[in-house]
């Protein structure tokens, strides 16, 4: 076999080396997410609960109103008669298991940041960007790599960002969807992170939602935040779109007002 035979036999290697490579991330990413729902529940379970107990063997829930300046006489809400506070404290496999989940969390995300330290596309671009962490990074490189998409709009189906009958699209039972709903529930992160930190994109989604309010003084405050994280999140995928293909050297499309104005 002669030398260019040989050179692509490596390359074709290398690239399913790297195909393996973002289906084990991809899988990282969401074991991350899943680890931290169980995180959430487990942190309320190893609160201290305070409850009133009487003689009648009421436990109740202590009142909120009652945690810092509780009654000099504490009364069972179900039968009036006295009752005294006492305190449930988690068992230890419960803070054990918490513990363990949290240290995987971290191990998780170092190995993320490990993968997207390698990547141009962090290097050069994501890395740059407020609101744009390690985890959210790995998660465009691998789900929304830009050699899939032809478009961009093609990228915003894929995150359930589309419209469809004039509306955001929905998840009906029994229906499969268009869209991928991780990615869906990836782009409200990434909006949420924009507008809490983000810098230059927080500014857009502060313009978008003073311009939804004025065209739309009937919708709701929780519909305005809804359409300018939206908006914001979808300019955001086109620059994301545009950056990547020419950091990949992949063609690009000529914007439709460029293509008129020639």
């Amino acid at each position: 076999m002669g030398g260019g035979g040989k050179k692509k036999m490596n390359m074709r290697g290398v690239y399913e080396a790297e195909e393996i490579e973002r289906v084990v991330i991809k899988r990282i990413i969401k074991t991350l997410y899943d680890l931290q729902d169980i995180r959430l529940r487990l942190e309320l379970r190893t609160k201290v609960t305070k409850y009133t107990l009487c003689p009648n063997n009421h436990l109740i829930p202590l009142k909120k109103e009652w945690e810092r300046r509780p009654p000099e006489r504490i009364t069972c809400p179900l039968c009036g008669a006295e009752a005294k506070i006492v305190s449930v404290e988690s068992p230890k496999i419960i803070q054990e298991s918490l513990q363990l989940i949290e240290e995987k969390e971290k191990e998780i995300r170092r190995r993320l940041a490990q993968f997207v330290k390698d990547q141009i596309l962090y290097r050069e671009y994501l890395s740059k960007i407020r609101g744009v962490g390690e985890v959210v990074s790995a998660f465009l490189i691998t789900y929304l790599d830009p050699s899939r998409f032809d478009k961009v709009s093609g990228m915003w189906k894929y995150c359930g960002l589309h419209v469809v009958n004039g509306k955001a699209p929905r998840r009906i039972a029994g229906q499969k969807t268009d869209f991928n709903p991780f990615a869906r529930v990836m782009m409200w992160r990434l909006g949420e992170a924009f507008r809490m930190q983000g810098r230059s994109y927080r500014y857009i989604y502060e313009l978008s939602l003073q311009e939804s309010q004025e065209k739309h003084p009937d919708w709701s405050m929780a519909h305005h935040i809804n359409h300018a994280r939206r908006v914001t999140v979808k300019l955001f995928l086109s620059h994301f779109y545009e950056v990547s293909r020419a950091l990949l050297g992949l063609p690009r499309r000529i914007p439709y007002p460029l293509i008129q104005n020639r």
